[in-house]
């Protein structure tokens, strides 16, 4: 198979028709990320008027990993209702939305019976206590039952996208969280470090400086690590930066997107970082050593 052409291209598989890429492992990819995944502006939220303060997406889930997404930047609450019933909530800074743990698991399970060969990174980022505390082993028993056969195992982590096709039909989920005793640890990778400004209301100067920094030293290793290149403002929230992500990670014209693992981006899709993204491994996949 063959390279699918740019305009030809389907965003919903754009790793399936990049074949070239097939010689890189996951921790080789450079992935467009959604940061704050599970809180959206079609989501709800308990607290009126806040979506345009905490939403740092369009759309659900399936429409982020339709739309190109293949890093989902998940940051979870556990609540456990009157009626005694628990449930993983999707949170911003402690702000709820109506996206939960199932919908995630249920919604990623449709995207990959449509997409059987593309790949996705669930990084849960946060795994917090909401009124109760976190229950890692219900975490652990949830995303087994229903993911299961679909999880890559830590065993094949090192495997190149071609492998893991050869070795299984279905392992194309990667889940990374931080490491804890109920959570069974051949099933889930290491914690993804998130490098950020440290600056709650980064500017986009400020953010750009920040990427420069990172950029003139970047992590090296063989795990998966998340740039954030997101900016924010007390009064608005988190602000579109489409234009400077097209700029900046423009592999034709920069290093930048090169230098990266997975750019973690507000409102990803209205930019042309799935693009950008691919055109990158595209060029990634070439430099490598046969």
């Amino acid at each position: 198979m063959t390279d699918v052409a740019l305009e030809n291209l389907t965003l919903s598989r754009w790793m399936a028709s990049t074949s070239s890429m097939d010689v890189l492992t996951l921790g080789e990819l450079i992935l467009p990320g959604a940061h704050n995944s599970g809180v959206d502006k079609k989501a709800t939220y308990a607290a009126p008027g806040v979506a345009h303060w905490v939403a740092c997406q369009n759309n659900s889930f399936y429409d982020q990993l339709r739309n190109g997404a293949r890093a989902l930047d998940a940051r979870v609450e556990y609540d456990v209702d009157p009626r005694g019933v628990g449930t993983f909530w999707f949170q911003h800074n402690g702000v709820k939305s109506s996206r939960s743990l199932e919908n995630l698991v249920m919604q990623l399970i449709r995207f990959l019976e449509e997409n059987p060969d593309e790949f996705v990174l669930v990084d849960f980022h946060e795994l917090n206590s909401g009124n109760t505390a976190f229950d890692h082993q219900e975490f652990n028993r949830f995303l087994l039952t229903h993911l299961g056969p679909r999880i890559i195992p830590y065993s094949n982590r090192y495997l190149s996208l071609g492998q893991l096709k050869e070795v299984s039909g279905v392992q194309r989920v990667w889940l990374a969280a931080q490491q804890h005793p109920d959570l069974y640890h051949a099933w889930f990778q290491p914690k993804i470090a998130h490098l950020w400004s440290g600056i709650g209301d980064t500017s986009i100067k400020e953010l750009e400086a920040h990427i420069d920094r990172v950029m003139q030293r970047p992590p090296t290793g063989s795990n998966p690590w998340s740039l954030s290149a997101t900016s924010y403002t007390i009064a608005l929230g988190p602000v579109n930066i489409k234009e400077q992500l097209n700029q900046w990670f423009d592999p034709g014209t920069g290093h930048w997107a090169l230098n990266c693992s997975v750019i973690n981006a507000d409102f990803f899709e209205d930019s042309r970082l799935v693009i950008n993204c691919r055109t990158a491994n595209l060029i990634k996949s070439r430099q490598r050593p046969k």
